[in-house]
């Protein structure tokens, strides 16, 4: 017979609980604070998020950020800023409403995802 401690397995005990901007519409060049919530049932280390996304014509994601955090059980605030492109031939960026996904990791496994639409005009 084994013995030892039971762990909850991250899966279930990290869980996006909401994702915000500070705006729902960007011009070319404003800086846009993203803010991800994260609810933990447990003390956890060495947490992966990442946001990407607001893909250009030519398919390249022109928002990438990423941190690895450390959350305690209950909401943990994890902000990102990113300045908006410019709408321009140059970046094949035009005016209009662009996604960002939001994912957060633990270990090798993805743990939670979410996506957010934002509204970007020249």
């Amino acid at each position: 017979m084994l013995t030892g401690c039971v762990t909850t397995p991250i899966a279930d005990s990290v869980e996006i609980e909401n994702v915000t901007t500070d705006e729902g519409t960007y011009h070319s060049g404003e800086i846009m604070n993203i803010t991800v919530v994260l609810k933990s049932a447990t003390d956890v280390s060495g947490v992966y998020t990442n946001i990407s996304g607001i893909t250009n014509k030519r398919g390249k994601n022109m928002l990438f950020k990423e941190t690895t955090t450390n959350l305690t059980s209950g909401l943990n605030n994890v902000t990102f800023a990113y300045k908006m492109p410019a709408c321009s031939s140059c970046s094949d960026i035009s005016g209009g409403t662009y996604h960002f996904n939001t994912s957060v990791v633990y270990g090798n496994a993805t743990v939670a995802n979410s996506t957010y639409s934002v509204v970007l005009k020249q």
